[in-house]
């Protein structure tokens, strides 16, 4: 090696995790929620794009809000929050609000008088924050209808929500997010360590999706030996094999070649892929990191399973990762939400409110249950077994015998059974092997 040799090195920028920077500029008002003021733009692609992604949050949606708020006092306070929604349909937008984005916000219209006001979701997107005062507190707001164009769609200022000042600023936002350390101004949601993943999730299928398109491409290497046609011609024939046989719709089809001799035959060489294993990894190890960033203990409860056979053989596993699940990661989402929603209704409509979430259940009817009956209803059958004489016995099972090669029909078995043996009709269903549960 020569010793005056000189390496050159090559920096690829910041390769760390991918999260929006707050910035506050002198010509604007608001304060950039990322450098180009979009990241809450970007939340929402991840959620319509990563398949994964949406499932979770749509999973802990479900489990957030339950079968509705309930309120331990008048029930009729929650029927109506606006003209045209309940508080239960205000809720629920501001519970996915919170799931996508770690905080939600509701406008706030005052009366004249000052004294109540309608409450309506806004849509979180649209919000922006003004930049703190010397307390570090956020007085104002900033709504548009589209932030990359603002200058043409205009901007709205709203007052944070201040009862004091309703005839003053009878619009006015509640804006609500977690408390996060060395952050007051935009929230992070919860799985904001996934959003790398999310992104390699949405490319990896368009990689696919590609893939498939362009099927021909990275598969196939075709070399002819009869000449080297001019420009034109080489582009005709590359078009004419692309539209014959590339894309998943001409998958199977095959070629056929015309030579003189040996010598002036086509090479058709297929290029095997080196990393056929790659994107399963990749797949496997995106899921569980974005499981992971959504504190789901178990890809069950989504409905995925890594080997065969149905949910049902692990319903032990789905039901302690559910109780784990609405434990750890659904309450404390239901107590934030609870907190802050107790606070503007009484806010708004000077009432003291306890509000509460209806739980759901993971079944409508529980699994033991149905376990413990069928094992109760067998036992009891099978005592009534030992009671019968040969004869008896005989008779009965050869009626099973010929519902099962269908010489009789299910009606016809049931009542003769029922009626020649005094069992009830779930004890003749066991007989016949009629699973009651399924039908």
């Amino acid at each position: 090696m020569e010793k005056n040799k000189k390496f050159n090195f090559m920096s690829f920028g910041d390769i760390g995790q991918f999260l929006p920077k707050f910035v506050e500029t002198s010509s604007r008002d608001w304060v950039l929620f990322g450098e180009d003021n979009l990241w809450p733009e970007l939340i929402v692609r991840l959620y319509n794009q990563s398949s994964i992604n949406r499932s979770c949050l749509l999973s802990k949606y479900d489990s957030v809000i339950g079968k509705g708020l309930l309120n331990e006092g008048d029930p009729t306070i929650l029927d109506r929050a606006n003209p045209k929604e309940s508080w239960n349909e205000v809720f629920e937008k501001c519970a996915l609000d919170y799931l996508i984005h770690g905080g939600f916000g509701v406008n706030v219209v005052w009366n004249i008088a000052g004294d109540s006001a309608d409450v309506y979701h806004i849509d979180f997107t649209k919000i922006r924050s003004s930049q703190p005062n010397k307390m570090g507190d956020v007085e104002k707001y900033y709504f548009s209808q589209n932030w990359k164009e603002w200058r043409r769609v205009g901007v709205q200022e709203l007052h944070k929500l201040n009862r004091e000042k309703a005839r003053e600023c009878p619009s006015q936002l509640c804006y609500a997010m977690d408390y996060s350390p060395g952050n007051n101004i935009y929230p992070l949601s919860d799985w904001v360590g996934a959003v790398n993943d999310c992104l390699t999730d949405i490319q990896t299928s368009i990689f696919h999706n590609s893939n498939l398109q362009n099927g021909l491409v990275p598969s196939l290497w075709i070399s002819f030996k009869n000449g080297i046609p001019d420009p034109t011609e080489q582009a005709d024939i590359y078009q004419r094999i692309n539209e014959t046989f590339s894309g998943s719709q001409n998958a199977g089809r095959f070629f056929i070649s015309f030579s003189d001799d040996p010598g002036s035959a086509p090479d058709i060489n297929p290029l095997r892929a080196e990393n056929d294993t790659y994107y399963i990894q990749l797949d496997q190890r995106v899921v569980s990191r974005i499981l992971t960033a959504h504190r789901i203990s178990s890809p069950l409860l989504l409905g995925i399973r890594d080997t065969g056979g149905g949910l049902g053989s692990n319903k032990d596993e789905i039901l302690v990762s559910y109780e784990h699940f609405i434990s750890t990661c659904i309450k404390p989402i239901q107590k934030f939400l609870l907190k802050e929603f107790n606070y503007i209704i009484k806010t708004t409509k000077g009432v003291d409110v306890n509000l509460q979430i209806e739980p759901r259940t993971l079944f409508d009817t529980s699994i033991n249950e149905v376990e413990a009956e069928k094992e109760t209803t067998t036992l009891t059958t099978n005592e009534y077994i030992r009671k019968l004489s040969g004869r008896e016995y005989q008779g009965l099972f050869r009626i099973v015998r010929q519902y099962n090669q269908q010489k009789i029909s299910l009606e016809q078995a049931r009542t003769m059974i029922q009626s020649g043996y005094g069992l009830t009709p779930e004890e003749v269903d066991i007989f016949l092997g009629i699973n009651q549960v399924e039908e």
